[in-house]
């Protein structure tokens, strides 16, 4: 189980807090705590793999929608993203293997998840978790270049979890600023800049000329990137 204090180590814009995460699948235990409230965060480093879970409750002003509701992914995506641009070498690009994988200079680094609460009066969720799971090491292969399409956090000498876990938190708090002055385009700018293909984002249209994608539910799918004996990306 989650230790039930905050993890003092780490300094978090409000109105996050971070917990402890013990062993098991991170999604799952954080949707279990997600009446603990936005901004919860679990994370946990073990096994090679550095898993992080953010509870969000989506509502206006920012969601009137289902649809809207989604744009919470993007969003957190969008700040994962920006975090390992930030704490990455500068010459190695972040990108997008839409809607699901992070890649770093064309690597598979981590995986995203996404799972809603029960729908409210609203019809918005109640509730949604952001999971990321992000490759921490490689320990187990005598030969990480036979597998150069997926990488790790040490090979690619970024810091430890803490400084990351602080940059996720400060990011996200950002974009959802710009969402809030500008609106979904700015969420969408963030997510599609790092998508190296527009053409591959699948289940995309294009509606009265602004950008529609699909029921996240539709096209999330962790069997094309998740270890699950190892709780994160596959090699």
């Amino acid at each position: 189980m989650p230790d039930t204090q905050p993890d003092r180590r780490l300094l978090l814009p409000p109105p996050f807090q971070a917990f402890a995460a013990g062993a098991g699948d991170i999604l799952a235990m954080a949707a279990d705590r997600a009446t603990q409230g936005a901004g919860t965060i679990l994370w946990r480093e073990a096994g090679g793999v550095l898993a992080i879970a953010l509870i969000l409750e989506p509502g206006p002003p920012l969601a009137t929608t289902p649809a809207e509701a989604d744009l919470g992914y993007l969003a957190a995506l969008a700040a994962l993203c920006d975090t390992l641009a930030q704490h990455g070498q500068p010459e190695r690009r972040v990108e997008i293997g839409w809607p699901d994988r992070v890649l770093y200079d064309g690597a598979l680094l981590a995986g995203t998840r996404w799972q809603t609460g029960p729908a409210g009066p609203d019809g918005l969720p109640e509730w949604a978790v952001f999971a990321a799971e992000i490759t921490a090491s490689r320990d187990g292969l005598d030969h990480p270049g036979l597998f150069p399409n997926s990488t790790s956090l040490a090979e690619e000498e970024f810091p430890e979890a803490p400084p990351m876990i602080e940059s996720l938190a400060a990011w996200l708090k950002l974009i959802v600023d710009r969402w809030s002055v500008h609106g979904p385009d700015a969420v969408l700018r963030r997510v599609l800049d790092r998508v190296p293909q527009p053409d591959a984002l699948a289940g995309a249209r294009i509606e009265g000329g602004r950008l529609k994608l699909p029921p996240l539910a539709s096209v999330l799918d962790e069997t094309r990137w998740r270890d699950p004996e190892r709780g994160g990306p596959a090699w």
